[in-house]
């Protein structure tokens, strides 16, 4: 097993990034008395999302700025021993790597000593208590074999048939980490130069991607936090479901209706339920008064989706109003509901997919995250037009650009959204351009306040002022 001393020096280590850490910062760091088990595996400071957690009694770098937010311990020491598992994956020969090809009848297990050879190409395992007891019992037997106590299992995150073999295997002293699907995706044809695709090569590939040392951090919420998350996820299929309607109403029914170029006429708009005519807007005119005029399949349709997205609406309601609670038991909710544009809603998304801010060390983690990273494809004489990724948590995205909407209505907000439309002067798409790049800005001042645990000041930042109503 990996084992890691808690230390005054060793936790000081671990608050610095691992890939700058060098042995001359290490030899300047002062003297101090042990930090506390309930200090975040962060450089900065502690984390904001466990509700009762004890402050630090003694600081050993005084003369660094500290968030003054509780932590959470659990998912604080994992960040640690992920960032120096990471940094040693690639060249360290002392662990017994597990890849795991996740299914919901059975996973496809290849066990391979690092760097060495492979210990077992391919076993499978029922998705069950007892399988799982079966692979404990086959890794216990690499490890006699191959001389490894370290034990560090990869998979790819398939729906949530991963969660139950990753706790137990956590249960049982080994490190879990994830495998990114689109990484998986294009190195599964290196091995063998072929295209195809099967449950063995899938856990080959997740060993050899260990190997690599391309792995993410599996998190692991628990309390508020994880219910949040449930709580936005189901949140997340609603709204997908009332966005579907609304595909179905624009593209089928709305057509049936009459020619789309003009508006709906009085007559037949009063026809429709009230949900509907509250998406078409009413032609000039005296309102008619509904007296069946639409034929009978046509106005079953109407009132068929009418109803589902009275239902629809009714759930969204339900479960933004069940997600502010949950949100409010996080400290780091007060301060989020501070930066202008962030409403109740918006807040607790930004809490649930962000997470913790302690797992970032770089605010180009937290960008790369929500997709508002800039990417280029660039070869030879061609440079393709700069744009944002869209990878990442396409949610978060989401409540960034309802944000920086927000955020528009404000004085300043409105002046630099402004000044991002001029600089894209003639591009057809220059407003919706500006309103993201005003939410990458919203980002960093998300990421700002969340970090330094102090509320949103107009006054550091140019004055995004709340406008009054």
């Amino acid at each position: 097993m990996l084992q890691f001393p808690g230390d005054c020096d060793q936790l000081l280590s671990h608050q610095r990034s691992i890939s700058g850490m060098t042995q001359g910062s290490q030899a300047r760091r002062p003297e101090g008395e042990p930090l506390p088990v309930k200090m975040a595996a962060t450089k900065r400071g502690f984390s904001p999302v466990q509700v009762q957690a004890q402050q630090p009694t003694a600081l050993c770098t005084p003369h660094r700025r500290r968030n003054p937010m509780p932590t959470l311990r659990d998912n604080g020491s994992r960040v640690k021993r992920f960032r120096e598992l990471k940094a040693t994956l690639r060249t360290d020969r002392t662990r017994l790597l597990v890849g795991i090809d996740v299914a919901q009848a059975e996973h496809v297990v290849h066990l391979r000593h690092a760097h060495t050879r492979v210990v077992t190409p391919a076993l499978t395992i029922p998705n069950t208590t007892r399988g799982f007891t079966q692979l404990w019992a086959r890794i216990q037997q690499a490890q006699r074999a191959t001389g490894c106590q370290a034990v560090v299992c990869g998979l790819e995150p398939t729906g949530t048939y991963h969660q139950a073999v990753a706790a137990f295997l956590e249960a049982q002293g080994a490190t879990v980490v994830l495998i990114s699907s689109s990484v998986a995706y294009w190195n599964r044809r290196t091995q063998d130069g072929t295209w195809d695709k099967h449950d063995r090569k899938d856990a080959a590939n997740c060993a050899e991607l260990l190997e690599q040392g391309k792995v993410l951090f599996y998190s692991q919420p628990t309390g508020p936090l994880a219910e949040l998350r449930r709580l936005v996820k189901c949140l997340r299929r609603a709204r997908a479901e009332l966005a579907s309607c609304k595909a179905r109403w624009r593209t089928t029914l709305r057509p049936a209706l009459g020619p789309m170029g003009e508006p709906l006429p009085n007559r037949l708009r009063a026809e429709l339920p009230a949900v509907l005519q509250a998406w078409e807007p009413g032609a000039p005119g005296r309102p008619a008064v509904p007296k069946g005029r639409l034929p009978f399949g046509l106005a079953t349709a109407c009132a068929d989706l009418g109803a589902q997205v009275t239902a629809v609406q009714a759930r969204i309601a339900a479960l933004e109003a069940a997600c502010t609670p949950l949100a409010e038991r996080l400290p780091a909710y007060a301060l989020l509901r501070t930066i202008p544009g962030v409403g109740p809603t918006v807040g607790a998304i930004l809490l649930a997919e962000i997470g913790d801010v302690a797992w970032f060390t770089q605010f180009s983690q937290l960008r790369k995250l929500a997709g508002l990273d800039i990417v280029r494809v660039q070869s030879g004489q061609f440079a393709g037009q700069a744009r944002i990724s869209k990878c990442g948590r396409g949610l978060l995205r989401w409540a960034l650009y309802h944000a920086a909407m927000g955020m528009a209505r404000t004085t300043v907000g409105r002046a630099r959204l402004a000044a991002f439309k001029a600089k894209r002067h003639g591009d057809r798409y220059a407003g919706f351009k500006a309103i993201v790049e005003l939410a990458a800005k919203v980002l960093r001042v998300v990421w700002g306040v969340w970090r330094s645990g102090i509320p949103y000041d107009p006054r550091r930042t140019g004055g995004l002022q709340r406008q009054p109503r």
